[in-house]
């Protein structure tokens, strides 16, 4: 009965729900769009991760916006070589080359002055999105805290019953 616990308890503890890595995907819709989306490698939706299109050779930020509950944003596709940076917070930053336009890239004029300092957006914008492996985890504790009361129940009985003999 111990070791069946030990392998239910093992089994059913979800320890690989904890690790989990940012993905961002690029799409070109050959419209002179792209949609970028994001998601957690656990298939946790990454709404409210910030995506930011930044000019490779001047840094300055061409998009910003964050991701909406759908985890997907169409953008117009820049005239400038551009990457594509997806930030969902400390340790989890991904970014990608972006996709060249149907023209191609042209040559990067020298950026304006004060037109790359744009205001950070608050972090009381950013959406909180409910974690499948945070449910999975709450779920797995509740089975096991009943089933602790329940044999706790069980034995306590027993003892009961072995004192009034």
């Amino acid at each position: 009965m111990n070791r069946l616990i030990k392998v239910a308890i093992v089994a059913l503890f979800p320890i690989y729900l904890y690790s989990h890595s940012l993905v961002l995907n690029l799409m070109d819709n050959e419209d002179g769009t792209i949609t970028a989306s994001g998601m957690f490698n656990t298939g946790e939706s990454a709404a409210g991760a910030m995506v930011r299109i930044l000019a490779i050779e001047s840094q300055e930020i061409l998009y910003e916006k964050r991701l909406p509950e759908n985890s997907e944003l169409t953008i117009p596709i820049p005239k400038v070589a551009y990457t594509v940076v997806l930030d969902g917070g400390p340790g989890h930053t991904v970014s990608k080359p972006g996709i060249e336009p149907q023209g191609g890239f042209i040559k990067e004029k020298m950026p304006k002055e004060g037109k790359n300092k744009k205001e950070q957006p608050s972090r009381t914008n950013m959406q909180i999105s409910s974690s499948n492996a945070v449910t999975y985890s709450i779920i797995v504790a509740f089975l096991l805290l009943f089933a602790t009361i329940f044999i706790s129940i069980k034995n306590t009985n027993k003892l009961l019953q072995e004192l009034k003999k």
